[in-house]
């Protein structure tokens, strides 16, 4: 980020002054001087080097090939190049989708300049779009300004049909108001309460129907939204599901968390759930140290419990389930050393691999681990980590052979750890704080996740939305500007 700040900042206001449409720059000069400052800054490296590289990726710091463990991989051919862009203002989450067409969206950018938690209450929080690699964004209608409030908001891109869904709670914090869009953000359609009394951990997932269950009407997946009656104590999952888009849900069903033993305060912030390409659900458990799985075969009416691991779980996160196109399961979490863990199901969670530690030489600890996955045995995971205990980095990490008996991974820095992005010792309190990102996998095979750059010599006295991606493309032909 440090060639970011050359830029003369005259010049920087000049062209804010310019983009003034519903855009990103539209909801304050602070936000609008350092996004468009990034990108006229990358485009200034770009022209000055005679380059075509794409927006914020840096081809000097290749990701780095390893083994599970943090033990070194031979060879570098191939290696992805991490890339970097910022969004502007955001709160609390990180989300991010690529559609069919190669639209990036992430949320929710945080429209106000309030203090926190002031900041989180007021709102509004929406979907911002871009179509030339996080260049340049665009703020969407969302279905209309809202806010979460309290909980933080979910957007999501599935990889089969393209359709952005955007969940924010309701002020009641008793169910959630459900947006969607079928052509990349253009147009929406919204459900203005769905779930109650559901509050807490919101996701909202898709995917067909089982076999034996009844087939949606006018869009070929299931909708589920679940979520937590309450995160701060034991309580219980409801999930709602949809056969018509969208438009109507139902109780779906859920399962209650089991009594914590004596000593034992277990709390769920999150409730990572998938849908299976065979229309089964799946939900970890967690119970003092413990992880499992919650499997229900007819949509949320009956489930299934099995083990997984018997302890070390510290802490999993809402994206912290993925499943890829072929049904096999992948869980990732923080375990033992505050380290990102990762196992694996090829029988539809019947069994599981032993964990295996999936960070890069050198890290220490790492916060708000996500995965996703796409095609048999490719996986992305992203999350903060720290190599010295005092500042954190946008971590992804890629593998095309996730399922391998010794899979390979390849593992970068977004942002360039001269510049990191959170600092070890901030607080993170409610309205001011990292709860969770996600990653995605791009229908051309692009890992992109979401962070935040909090405070900060990056991005001094903000929380600003941070987009980053591993690509093989780095040198690829520029596409046109614009949102």
């Amino acid at each position: 980020m440090t060639r970011w700040r050359q830029l003369p900042s005259a010049i920087v206001v000049a062209v804010s002054c310019i983009a003034r449409v519903r855009s990103v720059s539209c909801h304050g000069v602070r936000t609008a001087v350092l996004a468009l400052s990034v990108s006229l800054a990358l485009l200034a490296s770009a022209a000055s080097s005679g380059s075509a590289a794409q927006p914020g990726c840096d081809p000097a710091r290749p990701a780095v090939a390893y083994f599970s463990g943090g033990v070194s991989a031979p060879g570098s051919k191939g290696a992805p190049v991490p890339c970097e862009t910022l969004v502007g203002t955001t709160s609390e989450s990180a989300t991010v989708g690529v559609t069919s067409l190669g639209s990036v969206l992430y949320a929710p950018l945080l429209e106000n300049t309030s203090p926190p938690p002031t900041n989180v209450l007021q709102g509004p929080e929406d979907v911002i779009r871009s179509k030339d690699l996080g260049a340049t964004w665009t703020t969407l209608d969302s279905g209309g300004p809202t806010t979460s409030g309290l909980v933080p908001p979910w957007m999501s891109v599935d990889p089969n049909t393209s359709r952005i869904w955007f969940a924010t709670a309701l002020p009641s914090l008793c169910g959630a108001r459900i947006s969607w869009s079928d052509d990349d953000g253009e147009h929406w359609q919204t459900n203005a309460s769905v779930g109650c009394p559901a509050m807490g951990g919101e996701k909202l997932l898709e995917g067909p129907p089982p076999v034996s269950g009844p087939k949606p009407v006018g869009y070929p997946h299931v909708v589920y939204y679940c979520a937590n009656e309450t995160d701060v104590a034991a309580s219980n999952l409801w999930c709602y599901k949809s056969l018509d888009g969208g438009a109507t849900f139902s109780v779906a069903g859920g399962f209650p968390d089991p009594t914590p033993p004596a000593g034992c305060m277990e709390q769920h912030p999150s409730r990572p759930g998938v849908v299976g390409p065979d229309g089964v659900l799946y939900f970890p458990t967690t119970l003092c140290g413990a992880l499992g799985i919650a499997i229900s075969p007819d949509e949320g009416a009956t489930w299934q419990f099995r083990p997984i691991v018997d302890s070390g779980l510290q802490d999993i996160y809402t994206a912290g389930t993925a499943v890829d196109n072929k049904g096999k399961l992948y869980i990732a979490w923080i375990g033992p050393g505050t380290l990102p863990y990762l196992t694996t199901s090829t029988n539809r969670g019947v069994s599981w691999s032993a964990p295996i530690m999936v960070a890069p030489p050198g890290v220490q600890a790492v916060r708000r681990v996500a995965i996703t996955a796409r095609k048999r045995g490719q996986i992305a995971l992203a999350y903060l980590g720290t190599t010295d205990g005092s500042y954190f980095n946008g971590y992804i990490t890629e593998s095309q052979n996730a399922l391998a008996r010794r899979p390979r991974f390849w593992g970068a820095t977004v942002n360039d750890p001269a510049d990191p992005l959170v600092n070890a010792a901030d607080s993170e309190t409610f309205g001011d704080r990292f709860f969770y990102g996600t990653a995605t996998i791009a229908p051309d095979g692009t890992a992109w996740a979401g962070f935040h750059c909090a405070k900060t010599s990056a991005c001094p006295g903000q929380r600003i939305g941070v987009v980053g991606r591993l690509t093989k493309h780095a040198a690829a032909k520029k596409p046109p500007l614009g949102g």
